[in-house]
C-alpha cells in the first residue's frame, strides 16, 4: 500500500476466470468520525479501474462509496468538490457493511475531483436529516495517475 496525501493506492490478487491471479488496484480514502472513543468509518471512497468495452484499449474508472445503514436509497448520495455538484450516484444494493454506490467518472468529473481540495458526500438519513461527510481530495491526483500506470503483469 502506498500513500499519496490523504489517499492509499493499493492491490490486491484476484483470481481471473481462467483462474490466474491478477493484480486489482485501486485508489481510496476512509472518512472517519469520533463516537466516545472510537473512531466510525462514515465514507469509505474508492476507484478503480474498469476492464476496457469491447473495441476499446483502456477501461475507464469505477467510483464506489460506501455509506453507513439507514439511508434514504431514493435520495440517493451526491458528491462534490469545493462546493460544486460533481456527481449523483445512485446506490446499488445495501448488506451489513453499509450501502454501496458507484459511478464511472467521466473527465469532467475526475477533472472537477482532481482540480479540487475538498470534497463532500451528501446524503439523507431515514430521519430525513440531511448529512455532508467530508473528505480530502489532497493527494488524488497522484494516486490516480499510479493507478492509471499500465499494468506490470
Amino acid at each position: 500500500m502506498t500513500k499519496f496525501d490523504d489517499w492509499y493506492y493499493r492491490c490486491a490478487d484476484v483470481q481471473s476466470a481462467g483462474g490466474k491471479a491478477v493484480p486489482q488496484c485501486e485508489v481510496a480514502q476512509i472518512a472517519q468520525v469520533k463516537q466516545g472513543e472510537q473512531n466510525v468509518n462514515v465514507l469509505t471512497l474508492a476507484i478503480a479501474k474498469t476492464a476496457p468495452e469491447e473495441g476499446k484499449k483502456e477501461g475507464g474508472l469505477l467510483l464506489t462509496a460506501l455509506v453507513p445503514l439507514n439511508v434514504v436509497l431514493p435520495v440517493g448520495l451526491g458528491l462534490a468538490a469545493d462546493g460544486k455538484d460533481v456527481a449523483a450516484l445512485a446506490y446499488r444494493n445495501c448488506n451489513q457493511a453499509g450501502c454501496w454506490a458507484q459511478q464511472k467518472l467521466d473527465a469532467k468529473m475526475l477533472g472537477a475531483l482532481e482540480k479540487s481540495d475538498a470534497g463532500e458526500a451528501r446524503l439523507r438519513l431515514m430521519n430525513g436529516q440531511n448529512v455532508n461527510l467530508k473528505f480530502s481530495l489532497k493527494g488524488l491526483s497522484k494516486a490516480l495517475a499510479e493507478l492509471q500506470k499500465p499494468s506490470k503483469a
